[in-house]
């Protein structure tokens, strides 16, 4: 799921669709779905109407809920995909361990043979509101933070998750970021010092963190399979 600048909630599911939800109406227009030629696997929504899909073997760019420009026959298998806040650049995590970059160029994606090798498998990525970083998560229990400005130079590693981080959310002020993992622990991280962190351990019990999102600087909302939303204060 991703929320537009439109007031819009898009979503893409196993039906092979992505849906497009008013958020304001709360009503769900049957007009508003855009059919895959493959199943989305993840999606990113950025100023200017655009979404990207990633789909199987495919990458689709969509301007305006309408295709606009799809990528084929890729040399890996897309696992997730975000775009930057500018809409300037979409980065796509592959199976192969890479964060492959992408310029967006008005309404299509173009391959310059950029990559980042994270020599990991990723389990999700966000840029900050601000576009200054990336912030990554991987199956080798760290977190790494990435300088956008420095062509993607390694500015932060963060370690302390027991078991792989799934989640990661970005806070408002672009200082801070959460990270959920499988361990049931909660981090809250600090973009300038690495060593200065937040822990909510036991976060939701005997279950991982499958989703976070920042209400705003100071409140954080984790979700779980133990059926639950959790709201945490969080002071610096």
């Amino acid at each position: 799921m991703a929320v537009n600048d439109n007031d819009e909630l898009v979503t893409c599911s196993m039906d092979d669709t992505l849906r497009f939800t008013n958020l304001s109406k709360k009503e769900y227009s049957a007009s508003d779905v855009v059919k895959m030629d493959s199943q989305p696997k993840h999606l990113s929504a950025a100023a200017g109407g655009l979404s990207l899909a990633v789909c199987i073997q495919q990458l689709v760019l969509l301007k305006d809920k309408k295709k606009v420009f799809t990528l084929d026959n890729l040399r890996y298998e897309g696992e997730s995909g975000v775009i930057h806040p500018g809409g300037t650049t979409a980065a796509v995590a592959g199976n192969d361990g890479m964060i492959h970059l992408y310029t967006i160029h008005g309404n299509t994606l173009k391959d310059e043979g950029r990559t980042i090798d994270t020599k990991s498998q990723i389990t999700g990525m966000a840029y900050s509101d601000d576009g200054a970083h990336l912030a990554i998560i991987n199956d080798k229990k760290s977190v790494i933070l990435y300088s956008v400005a420095d062509d993607y130079a390694v500015k932060n590693e963060y370690y302390g998750h027991h078991a792989k981080p799934v989640s990661l959310a970005w806070s408002p002020d672009n200082e801070h970021f959460a990270t959920g993992g499988m361990d049931m622990m909660v981090y809250v991280w600090t973009v300038s010092d690495a060593d200065k962190r937040i822990k909510i351990p036991d976060a939701h019990r005997l279950h991982h963190i499958s989703s976070l999102a920042w209400i705003d600087e100071n409140t954080l909302v984790t979700s779980s399979p133990d059926a639950c939303v959790k709201q945490w204060i969080i002071k610096f």
